[in-house]
């Protein structure tokens, strides 16, 4: 019952001492990750930089309770961080009280809608989300967060806008650049970068952070004009529920939709693209989406802002070693620790806030897919302009209104694929033994008295006009008086719509009437049943349906039907179970 009720316990069965030193090294790793990450992420969403610990404490525990993977790292992440203040700065100044009050609010949101979500069993919508539109959104909003930072790196304060438009101002602001702290901020990048190469391992974020508080607090770089972070609150945030309005809840639906499906989608992407089938248990969608949905519940109760995996932690987070989500608690005490210790540190050791957008802008330059667009553009030309619409999209718009656009064309781009699907004549080669497209196929033979060809979809409403047509155009183009045999090869077509078996009826009337029968060989399990129960069910004969197109070819030849039995074979329960397909058409 515990393990169904939190199936982070079962990764402690058989828990060992070896297991629980590599959970302590990684939980360690990943705190020192963690500490610079969630600061830094809190300033690009318009929130102390506090909050962005608090979120690297509660959330990441209540995950490895409920979490059905060990391989992710939870928290804070560039994509939420970007999305959060693009969707709350409309509504109210970025640090202001009133900010706070409705970012604590939009996590609550996001942790309803994703738990609520999670028990109605909606983990597919997963699915809605294509690759290109990842890669497209993802790309675009990593420019973005490093145009929000540059501010931060030039010492000044511009409008903003899109991306363009904030370049232009910036580059209007030329004369008020702080080259100090640019200095300071390139001089960062650099020690992030360069030892890297050399020491992958080594938490350079963090000796980037001490150093810079340490520096800051001997040479009074303050003084100097240069933002700094020379507070943060000392101890744990208390235990309270954000202030609930009718009205505020309306204003960020869609922010706080945008935030669940992008922070699902983003942890449900990592927990599959690093499982192995020898793992002990795979991750489950719809627990995933409970366990994210909990976490930010938590999190909204604790004054943090929504998390969910990060591709990068999460690879650190494997390559330093964990075992299992033993390693996030340990983790998050030590960041809670870090806070009681270090916090008052802040006031004789400030931080520059150009430090946290140097790390911010080197850590989410890798969300830029230059090599995977380019990659796609030689792969596939229309899931590339679906990419690139995405990209500049989210880019102009905003994020939000790009994500839309670029799933409404994955949405329309399958509805065209499935009402205009691949649909081919095919020919004999190798004797008989084998029947393939006769365009690609130059030694495939047709003969003059059958009409063999293939539909790769299923068939239904949407795209029964396209079949008849392309049927048609093929009928047109053979000598009328020789045509005798249509045989549809139906091995690719997995449904069958009532809509589609009527159009399947009027197509076999009207062959019939022209004397050319109409065959079906390789129909499956499924599309048999439907049509045992449908006003074909008559027509479905020895002399009608064929287990394989040769069976076909030797029926019309010989009439016999070799495996009729196998042909015809249905399911009653399958086809009972279908509603509706039984009534007079």
């Amino acid at each position: 019952m515990l393990t169904k009720l939190f199936p982070g316990l079962v990764w402690l069965q058989d828990y060992r001492r070896s297991t629980f030193e590599s959970d302590l090294v990684s939980g360690l790793v990943i705190a020192f990750m963690l500490i610079p990450q969630g600061m830094g992420y809190a300033l690009v969403a318009g929130l102390p930089p506090e909050y962005g610990l608090y979120a690297c404490i509660f959330p990441p525990a209540i995950y490895a309770l409920l979490g059905t993977s060990n391989k992710i790292s939870m928290g804070p992440v560039a994509l939420d961080s970007i999305l959060i203040i693009t969707g709350l700065s409309i509504l109210a100044e970025p640090g202001s009280d009133r900010y706070l009050e409705l970012a604590i609010l939009l996590t609550l949101m996001v942790g309803l809608l994703q738990f609520g979500l999670g028990l109605l069993k909606f983990g597919f919508i997963a699915n809605f989300l294509s690759y290109p539109v990842i890669v497209g959104y993802t790309s675009a909003a990593a420019l973005i967060i490093i145009g929000t930072q540059l501010e931060t790196m030039l010492g000044v304060d511009v409008a903003g806008g899109n991306i363009f438009a904030l370049l232009h101002q910036l580059y209007l602001a030329l004369p008020d650049w702080s080259w100090a702290t640019l200095g300071i901020g390139v001089s960062g990048m650099l020690i992030m970068t360069v030892p890297k190469q050399r020491f992958p391992s080594l938490p350079l974020p963090l000796f980037l952070l001490v150093f810079g508080m340490i520096a800051s607090g001997i040479w009074d770089i303050q003084g100097m004009g240069i933002d700094v972070v020379s507070s943060i609150p000392q101890g744990l945030p208390s235990f309270s529920i954000p202030d609930i309005a009718m009205a505020d809840l309306e204003a960020l639906l869609p922010v706080a939709m945008t935030v669940a499906l992008m922070g699902y989608v983003g942890s449900m992407s990592i927990c599959k693209s690093l499982e192995n089938p020898t793992d002990k248990m795979h991750a489950q969608p719809n627990q995933e989406l409970i366990a994210v949905g909990a976490a930010n519940l938590i999190g909204a109760l604790c004054r943090a802002f929504p998390v969910s995996a990060s591709f990068s932690r999460s690879a650190a987070f494997r390559e330093a070693g964990a075992k299992t989500q033993v390693s996030a608690l340990l983790s998050s005490l030590f960041i809670g620790a870090a806070i009681l210790v270090v916090a008052p540190l802040f006031t004789f050791y400030p931080l520059p806030k150009v430090l946290l957008a140097a790390i911010i802008i080197v850590s989410v330059s890798s969300l830029f897919k230059l090599g995977q667009m380019k990659l796609l553009y030689g792969h596939n030309k229309r899931e590339f302009y679906i990419l690139f619409t995405t990209f500049l999209a989210t880019l102009m718009l905003g994020v939000q209104t790009g994500l839309l656009m670029g799933v409404s064309l994955s949405i329309l781009m399958m509805i065209y694929n499935t009402t205009s699907p691949h649909m081919t004549e095919l020919g004999s080669i190798q004797n008989g033994k084998l029947y393939r497209n006769i365009n690609r196929f130059n030694e495939a033979h047709v003969r003059d008295d059958v009409l063999i060809f293939r539909f790769d979809a299923p068939l239904y409403f949407a795209n029964k006009d396209y079949f008849v047509a392309a049927l048609y155009r093929w009928l047109k183009q053979r000598d009328m008086q020789a045509l005798k045999f249509v045989v549809l090869d139906a091995e690719s077509i997995n449904t069958v719509d009532s809509t589609a078996l009527i159009m399947l009826q009027q197509v076999i009337e009207n062959l019939q009437k022209q004397d050319i029968q109409f065959y079906i060989t390789n129909a499956i399990g499924p599309v048999r049943d439907t049509i045992k129960i449908s006003t074909l069910r008559d027509y479905m004969t020895e002399k009608t349906m064929f287990s394989t197109i040769n069976d076909a070819i030797i029926f019309i030849d010989k009439g016999i039907n070799l495996h009729a039995t196998q042909a015809l074979q249905t399911n009653p329960k399958s086809a009972d179970s279908i509603i509706g397909l039984n009534k007079p058409l």
